[in-house]
């Protein structure tokens, strides 16, 4: 606008000045506005005189939506991705470098900064170490609690305790496949239970529930009361003795009983959890720094309701850790099967979808099962590997850094804004010499 005012002030300084008394005519020429729109803002002008304040009216900006909204599966590779990089590229990754191979394996059609919200969604986060590079490290905590589940899944087998996965999954007219003509009414759910262990589905546990969810959620109608009968009737009866239980992090496996007070709750009830559980505490601490002292020991006092269900009659509970479906052959299954009916080219009915469903599930024969366990067990020894590998790669750049920092903390890899940005490539020098030095070192351990 500033650009057109000056050009018009510039035609009539050598051709005169025209129109003087039809101000509102020659204002939306010099503007390049309507005479309409320089009238609705001189009202708007006058109306809130005399502190002149005039609102610009909202414009509607075309902008790219971040690809974040990925399969779980895809968030697997993504880690394996990252985990595998240096072994199978001979060098550290970079988010252009992840961005060209991702692109190229899953087909991922998101941008950079996408794949940065992914990568800081999987917990990674970038670190800084000799003469400012940085490295692309998974968050402590997330790791613990994988090596921990596959230390004890491994210890398990080793003294061949049975082991059971279950998995809850849901089907939606809303999320049916694109070739399915979709209904006008109401959306639809089916939640679909099921378990199965390493010879084979779990014999008539499987449940299937069509209804209509409420608030538009489908998640939102899977009631803890109905799981625990289902698993007091058609799981429990059919699963061997001291069985170990594999659930992942979802709300009806994590619903808590006895929970840690909140910042507001009363000092009697924060006093009274204390003492439950055998911390002590100060008569005279005020209310924050009792919550504060809660804080640090809720997260080892967590109750489950499903835990206390299954220890009762002498099973185990293990509990996959976050986004790692590649560890479940339920998860596995059960992206087969839905595969196949999602696929399928017929109008969306959820007694034709339960029936489509229960028939892939009796398809599924010892042979294909078997295979899915083999893949499962194979993505536990890769994992294992790689923690290792993450562990000789580390040490040589991380110790020593940052020595005042506390390596024992939950947010050691996240406290520091400069290890947050996401360096697109290191200059090439720099980049150039991190993957020679991690080359030679490659070589020195071969021999």
């Amino acid at each position: 606008m500033v650009n057109m005012v000056y050009k018009y002030m510039q035609k009539e300084a050598t051709d005169g000045v025209n129109n003087v008394n039809q101000v509102h005519k020659r204002t939306a020429e010099a503007t390049g506005a309507s005479t309409r729109t320089v009238q609705r803002i001189l009202k708007e002008a006058k109306s809130s005189e005399p502190l002149l304040v005039i609102r610009t009216p909202g414009k509607k900006r075309p902008r790219k939506k971040p690809v974040t909204d990925i399969h779980t599966f895809d968030y697997c590779i993504i880690r394996k991705c990252i985990h595998n990089f240096h072994n199978t590229n001979g060098q550290l990754p970079t988010t252009k470098e992840l961005l060209i191979k991702l692109r190229n394996d899953i087909n991922f059609q998101g941008s950079g900064k996408s794949l940065s919200r992914i990568i800081k969604n999987l917990s990674f986060r970038w670190k800084t170490i000799q003469n400012r590079r940085k490295i692309l490290i998974e968050k402590t905590d997330i790791r613990f609690k994988r090596i921990n589940y596959l230390d004890k899944i491994k210890d398990y087998r080793s003294k061949r305790r049975p082991i059971i996965y279950i998995h809850v999954t849901q089907f939606s007219s809303k999320s049916w496949s694109s070739k399915v003509k979709k209904p006008t009414i109401k959306e639809k759910c089916v939640t679909i239970i099921h378990a199965g262990s390493e010879a084979g589905f779990i014999p008539n546990a499987l449940l299937m529930i069509a209804y209509e969810p409420k608030g538009g959620d489908c998640n939102d109608d899977i009631h803890f009361n109905n799981y625990k009968t289902w698993l007091r009737t058609q799981l429990l009866p059919f699963i061997p003795p001291k069985s170990v239980v594999v659930l992942d992090s979802s709300s009806y496996n994590t619903k808590q009983y006895d929970t840690a007070p909140t910042p507001y709750s009363k000092k009697a009830e924060m006093h009274s959890w204390l003492t439950e559980k055998g911390i002590p505490y100060d008569q005279h601490m005020l209310k924050p720094q009792l919550y504060q002292l809660i804080s640090l020991f809720q997260d080892k006092c967590k109750n489950f309701e499903i835990d206390k269900f299954f220890t009762a009659v002498g099973h185990n509970i293990l509990r996959l850790p976050r986004f790692h479906p590649d560890l479940s052959p339920m998860e596995l299954a059960w992206a087969e099967v839905k595969g196949c009916v999602s696929a399928s080219n017929f109008e969306w009915n959820e007694n034709s979808v339960m029936k489509f469903f229960q028939e892939k599930v009796d398809k599924m024969d010892a042979n294909t099962w078997r295979k899915i366990c083999d893949k499962v067990k194979s993505a536990e020894e890769i994992y294992v590997k790689n923690d290792r590998t993450i562990d000789l790669m580390t040490e040589e750049y991380i110790v020593g850094i940052n020595d005042n920092s506390d390596s024992g903390s939950a947010t050691e890899y996240s406290s520091s804004s400069s290890d947050e940005e996401d360096p697109l490539a290191m200059d090439d020098e720099q980049s150039g010499e991190l993957r020679q030095e991690v080359k030679t070192e490659d070589t020195s351990d071969s021999d």
